[in-house]
């Protein structure tokens, strides 16, 4: 029930920020920047609960974990991870994102390919871990963390395009999707993430991917 609590918090906290008065008084007050970093250590924080809620919670097995589920959860969390380095380093007023200044409609770099990275990143996260976890509660944060980002994708869409226009939306998504400066910097934070996850994760969750791939 800890974890279904935790998971329950973490849902509720999102929807409540961005579905009442609370994310607007706050950038009105403190602006962006201030409100951007306090709702991303907010989220961090209550992910973390949830994964501690997780590792603690007693395991009632689902499906037995298939050869193949530990190589492609790697490689898919390879991908997620620089779709969360994308979201995290590249301008995009479009979606949840991490720096909304600096964007250029006629040169958006890899935003002009992929609207939304930081959402689609955490969803194939949880997705990735999916096969690979086949126990309650393990279904209810990846499960859950999959379904939520798929919700939240056509949610922020929508909200965007309310909150834009339809002819400043169209201005801000013309620009075809390259290859920039900013694109580099945020596939190397990608992968620096990616390679320190797999090397914590045997000492945070308590399984070795690399060596169950190798083993």
């Amino acid at each position: 029930m800890h974890v279904l609590f935790a998971m329950g918090v973490f849902v509720l906290s999102h929807i409540l920020i961005a579905r009442t008065a609370i994310k607007p008084m706050v950038i009105a007050r403190f602006g962006e920047r201030t409100y951007l970093s306090a709702y991303s250590i907010l989220s961090i924080g209550l992910l973390g609960w949830v994964i501690v809620a997780l590792i603690d919670a007693e395991r009632i097995v689902l499906w037995p974990p298939p050869e193949w589920a530990y190589t492609s959860a790697v490689c898919a969390t390879f991908v997620a991870f620089l779709l969360v380095g994308i979201g995290s380093l590249v301008p995009n007023p479009l979606s949840v994102a991490l720096r909304k200044n600096g964007f250029n409609p006629e040169n958006p770099g890899v935003i002009g390919w992929i609207r939304h990275p930081m959402i689609w990143g955490l969803t194939l996260w949880g997705l990735a871990h999916i096969p690979a976890n086949g126990d309650f509660p393990s279904i209810v944060l990846f499960a859950g963390s999959a379904l939520f980002g798929l919700i939240g994708t056509f949610t922020v869409e929508k909200r965007k395009k309310r909150q834009l226009g339809q002819e400043e939306w169209r201005r801000l998504t013309v620009g075809r999707g390259h290859i920039d400066r900013a694109s580099v910097f945020a596939v190397a934070l990608g992968v620096g993430l990616w390679v320190f996850f797999l090397i914590l994760h045997p000492y945070l969750f308590g399984v070795d991917p690399l060596a169950v791939l190798l083993g």
